[in-house]
């Protein structure tokens, strides 16, 4: 991640933080600055909520269904649609 900042660092330039997030869709990383303790990631909101929809699809099991149908025939959606 080439986005890293100190606590210390992330504190003062908190607002341009958000902003460069939201903008450039690249996550920060903020490092701690003692020895032992955590640091954070920071993303953007539309970021945020895509994480958050893809646990969501994952968790009701989505991706196995899409790979498990990875190799049916296409079909067409207009045919498909009249159907219902």
């Amino acid at each position: 991640m080439d986005n890293v900042v100190t606590s210390n660092q992330g504190r003062k330039e908190f607002f341009k933080l958000i902003k460069k997030v939201n903008e450039d869709k690249q996550p920060v990383m903020v490092k701690p600055t003692k020895d032992g303790e955590k640091g954070a990631v920071m993303v953007g909101e539309d970021d945020w909520r895509a994480i958050q929809e893809t646990l969501f699809l994952v968790n009701q099991g989505v991706d196995k269904q899409v790979k498990e149908r990875v190799n049916d025939e296409d079909e067409d959606f207009d045919k498909v649609w009249n159907e219902l």
